[in-house]
């Protein structure tokens, strides 16, 4: 019989290991981002005078480590809400870090492959950085764990984003980390450090941070000047496995009833499916069968609620009705104090299995049920920016994770909107570190747009974000709880962001794609 024999990790493998736990680590809290301009440095180390391959598995080491410490939650999630056994559970979140790691494993073959680290220099540090640029915005994630995302904490930092996005702080912090990489292995090697690249770095948080001091202040000082609207949200904290259609009348009430707490609100926010009633897309009023109002009466605030619609779909309708054949959406309404529908918007970035798997409702229809839990909703046909003319309100809402896709928040404030909602159920995540990661996450929104973001959740984290990045109030995780506060609906102010997005990401791709070609003609040349 043939024994599997398992060695022990050699240094450099713990290198690389504790390269994508800091990473991680950066993500966790307030105190620890700070870990995010460091984070790469052991892995840099590991890195010296190794092949491409070897470069390309010590970076996977370090992209399996930082996942693994990211979304250990998945697991439990995959457990509960999916109703997949633990072992199984276990192994598909592993396996989908080991694919998670080509990120970091893409970048460091390419690094090694073209000799970024065998010299020390300002125009590799910089050609080090697009790389990761690159490899952060162009690989498919399930979520965009980048590290200028880990300074969503700290306001003087995040300013710049809204130049040219999160992806160009985290190009300014991987020229920290190569910089701060530069002098240790020097200085390991008793050689005499390189000070050029960290004189630039030192330069460069200086910028930084000089830059956020003068736009927090700016911000600050318009924000003071502008009349305000008063928001508020209800948290009722329901579970994942009471929110079905059984439980509806439960659970619409104690949004009502919640509700009647916020009597001097101008908007009131139910989160993501907080209606379990399916609505069909065309109805003018929010009523139960055309006779139950779903806000309370009498309440004289505007609400935008989370629920579900759906529109019949004329081609399965030929053989006849089931209650099957219509397609589904994941929609939030804009309702007035009669109930009468302003306008919906339906989620057009659906969760991969958890609301749509690839042809699910064809060829596939069968794992709907092998796997109850597996989503088949339809994408929604665009944003729609949601409107309440009187109160000069212009909402543009982001329905669960869409609050962490740049782009989205982005296109809504070119199409107008002056206020960004988003509704989110984060109860699947269970009492894990998720909650509040999805919170770090969205915070960049807010300063990329110069817009207030209002986060609704069912169980928390519920937030008011200001246009500088700050919380101004926030709830608990699994709490029943009300939020209120005031927010300025923004319309003068414009970002070099929104103006050009994530063009910085394609500037990186483009000096990536140049400097590839430039090494390859030196050698033909050459040889």
């Amino acid at each position: 019989m043939k024994t599997i024999r398992i060695t022990r990790p050699t240094g450099n493998e713990i290198l690389a290991a504790g390269s994508g736990v800091l990473f991680s680590a950066s993500l966790f809290s307030s105190t620890l981002g700070v870990l995010g301009w460091v984070c790469f440095v052991p892995m840099l180390l590991a890195l010296q005078g190794k092949s491409a391959s070897q470069s390309l598995r010590l970076g996977m080491i370090s992209g399996t480590s930082m996942n693994l410490v990211s979304l250990y939650w998945l697991v439990g999630t995959l457990n509960r809400f999916g109703e997949i056994p633990l072992l199984p559970s276990m192994a598909a979140v592993f396996l989908f870090c080991v694919y998670s790691s080509l990120q970091f494993g893409i970048f460091t073959w390419y690094i090694s492959r073209f000799g970024l680290c065998r010299r020390k220099s300002v125009a590799n540090a910089l050609m080090i950085s697009f790389a990761w640029v690159v490899a952060e915005f162009f690989f498919p994630v399930l979520f965009p764990y980048g590290i200028g995302v880990s300074q969503g904490y700290y306001p003087k930092v995040i300013q710049v984003v809204d130049t040219l996005g999160v992806n160009f702080l985290g190009f300014l912090m991987f020229f920290a980390n190569v910089s701060v990489f530069y002098l240790v292995d020097d200085l390991r090697r008793g050689r005499k450090p390189a000070l050029a690249a960290p004189a630039i770095s030192i330069a460069i948080i200086a910028t930084v941070l000089g830059y956020g001091s003068f736009r927090i202040n700016e911000i600050e000082t318009f924000l003071k000047t502008e009349p305000r609207v008063k928001i508020g949200m209800v948290q009722a904290n329901f579970d994942y496995a009471e929110k079905n259609l059984d439980n509806e009348p439960v659970i619409t009430e104690k949004h009502r009833e919640m509700s009647r707490r916020l009597s001097g609100a101008d908007l009131v926010i139910w989160p993501e499916t907080s209606v379990q009633y399916w609505f069909p897309k065309d109805k003018s009023s929010y009523r139960i069968e055309d006779q139950t109002d779903i806000v309370p009466a009498g309440h004289p605030a505007h609400f935008l609620i989370g629920g579900l619609s759906f529109t019949q779909d004329p081609i399965l309708l030929e053989d006849g009705w089931d209650e099957e054949d219509h397609k589904k959406y994941n929609t939030t309404f804009l309702v007035d104090p009669q109930s009468d529908i302003l306008g919906h918007y339906s989620k057009t970035r659906l969760f991969l299995l958890g609301e749509y798997f690839p042809l699910i409702n064809e060829e596939l229809k069968f794992l709907k049920r092998v796997f109850p839990m597996m989503g088949d909703l339809t994408p929604g046909e665009g944003l729609r920016v949601l409107e309440v003319p009187e109160k000069n309100m212009r909402i543009g809402p982001l329905i669960c994770y869409e609050d962490i896709v740049a782009k989205i928040s982005s296109d809504y404030v070119k199409m107008g909107a002056n206020l960004l909602v988003n509704l989110t159920n984060d109860a699947w995540f269970g009492r894990s570190i998720a909650p509040y990661q999805h919170l770090l996450l969205s915070i960049p929104r807010a300063v990329e747009t110069r817009r207030y973001l209002v986060r609704s959740t069912n169980s928390g984290v519920s937030a008011i974000v200001s246009p500088t990045g700050k919380i101004e109030a926030r709830t608990g995780i699994f709490t029943t709880e009300n939020l209120k506060g005031e927010v300025v609906l923004i319309d003068s102010l414009e970002t070099l962001y929104s103006r050009v997005g994530d063009i910085f990401a394609w500037i990186a791709l483009a000096a990536t794609i140049l400097f590839v070609v430039k090494s390859y003609l030196g050698r033909k040349y050459a040889d």
